[in-house]
């Protein structure tokens, strides 16, 4: 029974970790190489097309300020005309340009997030701590009488352990799943960018263009949530920092070491994992709250 409430809690990492591949290699791919680049090719597409929308947004916006602070031509100076004139065409260029510029932020959140990984002290997969298979190896090893009493105790625990197994099941999907649709959400972004950004040619209206930005920006920056989440869970969930360290205090008894060790630690997995998904599944909030978005 010791053996098999271990196992459970065994395969459930090992079932985190392979997510915890997947995960990687998903956050250290590009958009663009995604799926083959067939979405992004389907993204630049439509991006193309929402740029005639764009400058026709532009031009729009471009009127509204000019008739709206000009009551009178003769009141017009060289320097307005000017301004007004650049500005138009820095916009235009960003919408000419938006797939580039917005790939280069993503570029940017790549960046960052390989050196998360590359300076997390030589990162390495969550596994069982050494004093959670001692406790078990001793149980197994104690008197007839002492594994008797553990015996009934194990089956609630084996419950438990199974509940442990199920909520890493479900975390470690969950995981994989917001992953995938932070892909959804750049492609959306990227695709709409012209509508947007087009606001950027009016004082008036820029912030829209600006919140968009930062917006994107957001967006991006989610892999490092993601990244940092899954090196601190993994470190966690390997030390040997339990919930209640106080109950092993002053008792050598293997049954009452394995009762307390097995119980810290499955709730420390269950409790650990739920807090992993909720930090997943907020990174986005959580980086608009940084950016001021």
């Amino acid at each position: 029974m010791e053996s098999g409430v271990l196992w459970l809690i065994q395969s459930g990492q090992q079932f985190l970790n392979n997510c915890f591949s997947d995960v990687r290699t998903l956050l250290d791919t590009a958009p663009d190489a995604f799926g083959g680049g067939a979405v992004w090719d389907v993204v630049v597409q439509v991006n193309r097309g929402m740029q005639g929308i764009g400058y026709g947004l532009l031009i729009l916006f471009f009127l509204m300020t000019f008739f709206k602070t000009t009551s009178n031509f003769k009141d017009l100076s060289l320097q307005q005309v000017i301004g007004w004139i650049v500005r138009f065409l820095i916009v235009k260029l960003v919408i000419d340009y938006g797939i580039q510029i917005l790939n280069f932020a993503i570029n940017i959140s790549l960046g960052i997030n390989a050196q998360i990984f590359e300076n997390s002290m030589d990162y390495q997969a969550a596994q069982v701590p050494q004093e959670v298979i001692d406790a078990v190896n001793n149980m197994q090893e104690a008197a007839w009488w002492e594994r008797l009493g553990a015996i009934f105790q194990s089956i609630p625990m084996f419950v438990l352990a199974l509940i442990g197994n199920l909520i890493m099941w479900f975390c470690g999907i969950i995981l994989v799943v917001s992953v995938y649709l932070r892909f959804f959400r750049v492609y959306i972004y990227s695709a709409l960018a012209p509508i947007p950004l087009s606001s950027l040619g009016s004082p008036e209206t820029s912030q829209t263009g600006k919140h968009f930005l930062k917006a994107y920006a957001a967006v991006c920056m989610e892999i490092c949530v993601i990244a940092l989440a899954i090196v601190i869970f993994s470190a966690l969930v390997s030390s040997s920092a339990f919930i209640f360290p106080s109950w092993e205090a002053g008792n050598t008894n293997p049954n009452f070491t394995y009762w307390n060790t097995m119980i810290n630690y499955i709730f420390q997995v269950m409790i650990e994992s739920i807090m992993l998904v909720t930090i997943v599944t907020s990174a986005n909030r959580m980086i608009r709250e940084m950016l001021g978005v």
